[in-house]
This record gives C-alpha cells, sequence and structure tokens, in this order.
C-alpha cells in the first residue's frame, strides 16, 4: 500500500503494541486498513473492510473507537 494512497485516521496504543487505522480510495469507494506495529517485530498490515461512503466509514471507525477503547486502547 503506497503511502500516497494512505490517510491515517486513527492511532492507539496498548502496552508495546501500536495500530494505525488508514483510509485508501479507490476507485470503487474506500477501504479501512489496519497497521500494527511491536517492537521487535516486523509491521504488519490488513484489510479490515472495503466501504461504499462516507455516511459508512464514519460509523465503522466510530465502532472500532468503541471497540478498541473497551479493549483498554488508548487514542494518541
Amino acid at each position: 500500500m503506497p503511502a500516497k494512497d494512505f490517510r491515517e485516521v486513527l492511532r492507539v496504543i496498548r502496552a508495546d503494541e501500536t495500530r494505525i487505522y488508514g483510509i485508501r480510495i479507490g476507485d470503487g469507494g474506500a477501504e479501512l486498513w489496519r497497521i500494527s506495529e511491536a517492537p521487535g517485530e516486523p509491521a504488519q498490515s490488513i484489510k479490515e473492510c472495503g466501504l461504499a461512503g462516507p455516511d459508512e466509514a464514519s460509523d465503522f471507525l466510530e465502532e472500532v473507537r468503541r471497540t478498541l477503547k473497551a479493549g483498554g486502547w488508548q487514542e494518541v
């Protein structure tokens, strides 16, 4: 995923792990990606889901925030 195609929308930490969520815009809508980073480990990225439009993206990101907060993640 080229960095220029990636727009960071959420960054959270828990212990030594950082997760960065970003939107990548494509021809058919948008994709939400998660990059996980931890000391001594290679960064890992996965496509979380495809999104049809801005309302769907906003709703989904709010759900992700609530879930991460409940799991002990802190937004930075």
